[in-house]
């Protein structure tokens, strides 16, 4: 039987079916998200240590 019949003959088991395959091999992509969430959280902290430095470097310029 072919995916299409299959899909014609069953189509709500056809969509569950494409559900957890779809669930199942994008797992490995939720957890890169996941780790690409905390590195952007991480970047984004230095960042801002980054800039409230910067900012102390022109106060102090702009005091002399």
């Amino acid at each position: 039987m072919s995916e299409e019949e299959y899909k014609q003959l069953h189509p709500i088991l056809h969509e569950v079916t494409k559900t957890y395959v779809d669930l199942y091999t994008n797992r490995p992509n939720e957890k890169n998200r996941e780790k690409l969430i905390k590195l952007e959280k991480l970047l984004h902290e230095h960042l801002e240590k980054i800039q409230a430095a910067a900012k102390e470097k022109d106060k102090e310029k702009d005091k002399d």
